[in-house]
């Protein structure tokens, strides 16, 4: 349900959480960029989508549904069949006194109330819940989805039979289309970042990465390989007869009314092709910078300093740490239509309105360095460089910050501070760096606990010494949580990921230290002393919060 305007306005100004005039920009953006204005006001940080939530509950007159971390009973959820309840945008979430209570994103939707009515018997009690809350609590009805993919893949692959010469027609079999679509399925179903489909000597494994961590889902016989690689080349319009050479390709398909692209990579190996393919939601809202993790001081110098006309920001960390995520937060932060942003991105994970993006081609001579000299030309106000890999990059994007830009980029390394001794290894000026750089960001992520399933617990005497020890770290009246394992986190115990961050301002008296070219370690204890903190000192505070476990801050911060 999409209210008014003029309604948001006279809910969130009312209630003192947004002023008139941050309201009236964030829907100018909205209307400028083509974004909703939810969205817009929680990327901007104005207000969390909970207590936003709550005031249109308040506002419709009726109770709000907290659905965050719930596990609905089968027995509950069944009572309306999933097809309706998706038509509807309505989740059943309790069971009391005889009624039933309903999450709706319409609450005062006649018609679906008396569905619910008619099919259960029952008197059905209408909550508020947003669009987002909504669509997760739906996912509630796959849960069990795990005995639906075996059988399906097992009644499947007895029909698809021997491999044979023609590819094609191997490849547009009904079984082979089947199996392939049920492993997309279950890999969304499951939150799956990434899906592996791996061929060995005797047979082919079929793996997801969720939350970080591959899993083994499935092994399937040798024969059916062939077919099934064919047709993801069918379906991303690679070249099918081509098996010697590694090939990239994208393909969109819309499960329910959420449209999915996948990135998909195709490589020879010793027994045969591999094929990983790259998730991507296309419906999935953007993550605000407090959504990400971000909070306190790193949060308010990061604010600051996006918002400075020139300079840059820099991203650090391992591949996989979600670097590309917090550079896209930041631009739809920045996204207005009074500035020009461009990008040079290997690859584009995802389309930003009114944004120029140009994804790397080496093949034309289109590089970082190339492409960011050409963004140059094209009067931009803010650039984003998917990575800072090189001399000629470096130098240019520090160049683009000192002429009026800002310039945001990643580069490779394992703590905030060893960003700047990177930047001269590379042959970068000391005093260029100092001039240009406004702060330096550097992040892991860490799997958040299941909050259906959380406990208390005590930690190895072995993970409380290596704390204190190795990173000086006293936790002796610390209270941990962990998830113990339930339906709705597969037993795993976590769902989804977070990130942890240190940020590091520079300061005069770092820029001081960078022109003289010192080591990283005294720019990191200048900053420590000047009150930044750390990412274990993050870290621990999200242990506090009960988002994750010290075991994953450890393993994270630990890993360099």
């Amino acid at each position: 349900m999409q209210l008014k305007p003029e309604t948001y306005k006279q809910i969130l100004v009312s209630s003192g959480f947004v002023t008139e005039g941050d309201f009236d920009a964030a829907f100018k953006s909205a209307q400028d960029i083509g974004k909703n204005l939810e969205n817009v006001l929680i990327f901007r940080g104005l207000i969390d989508s909970k207590t936003l939530s709550q005031l249109i509950a308040q506002h419709l007159g009726v109770s709000w549904a907290n659905l965050s971390g719930q596990s609905i009973s089968d027995e509950v959820l069944n009572t309306i069949p999933e097809k309706m309840a998706r038509n509807y945008h309505m989740v059943p979430f309790a069971f009391e006194n005889g009624q039933l209570k309903m999450a709706m994103e319409n609450p005062g939707d006649v018609e679906a109330i008396e569905f619910a009515k008619r099919h259960t018997g029952q008197l059905v009690v209408p909550f508020y819940a947003g669009h987002e809350e909504v669509k997760k609590a739906l996912g509630q009805y796959k849960r069990n989805i795990k005995e639906d993919f075996k059988r399906i893949i097992s009644e499947n692959i007895e029909q698809a039979g021997a491999a044979s010469d023609d590819l094609l027609k191997e490849a547009e079999k009904l079984p082979v289309v089947k199996v392939l679509d049920t492993i997309f399925q279950y890999g969304v179903a499951l939150r799956a970042s990434d899906i592996h489909i791996e061929t060995q000597e005797t047979e082919v494994i079929i793996r997801f990465r969720i939350d970080g961590d591959l899993e083994d889902i499935i092994k399937l016989p040798r024969g059916i390989e062939e077919a099934l690689v064919a047709r993801v080349k069918i379906l991303s319009n690679l070249k099918l007869d081509e098996k010697r050479a590694p090939q990239d390709g994208r393909y969109k398909f819309d499960l329910g009314e959420d449209p999915i692209s996948l990135r998909i990579s195709i490589i020879p190996g010793f027994f045969g092709e591999n094929v990983v393919m790259r998730i991507l939601n296309e419906s999935a809202r953007a993550l605000s910078l407090e959504e990400l993790g971000l909070t306190g001081n790193n949060l308010e110098v990061i604010k600051r300093d996006i918002q400075k006309p020139n300079g840059m920001v820099l991203v650090t960390g391992p591949t996989g740490s979600g670097k590309t995520t917090t550079l896209y937060s930041i631009l739809n932060i920045l996204n207005t239509i009074d500035v020009k942003i461009c990008t040079i991105e290997d690859p584009i994970e995802y389309g930003m309105p009114r944004v120029t993006q140009i994804q790397v081609n080496p093949k034309t001579g289109l590089t970082f360095a190339a492409g960011l000299r050409a963004l140059l030309r094209h009067d931009p106000d803010i650039m984003m460089v998917g990575e800072i890999r090189d001399k000629e990059t470096a130098e240019i994007a520090i160049h683009a910050s000192l002429t009026g830009h800002l310039v945001l980029s990643t580069l490779h390394t394992n703590d905030a501070a060893g960003a700047i001794p990177r930047l001269l290894d590379m042959g970068v000026e000391g005093y260029l760096a100092a001039s240009t750089i406004n702060s330096v960001i550097a992040q892991r992520l860490v799997r958040k606990n299941c909050n259906n399933c959380l406990v208390e617990y005590r930690p190895s005497e072995g993970v409380l010494q290596n704390l204190s020890e190795n990173l000086g770290v006293d936790l002796i009246t610390q209270k941990f949580y962990k998830g113990q394992g339930c339906d709705k986190c597969h037993g795993s115990g976590f769902s989804g990921r977070i990130g942890i961050y240190e940020v590091l301002p520079v300061t005069e008296k770092i820029r001081s230290l960078i022109s003289k070219n010192v080591s990283s370690d005294e720019i990191l204890k200048e900053a420590e002393g000047a009150g930044m903190t750390t990412m274990i000192e993050d870290g621990i505070n999200k242990v506090s919060g009960g988002l994750t476990t010290i075991e994953e801050i450890l393993k994270a911060v630990t890993e360099k």
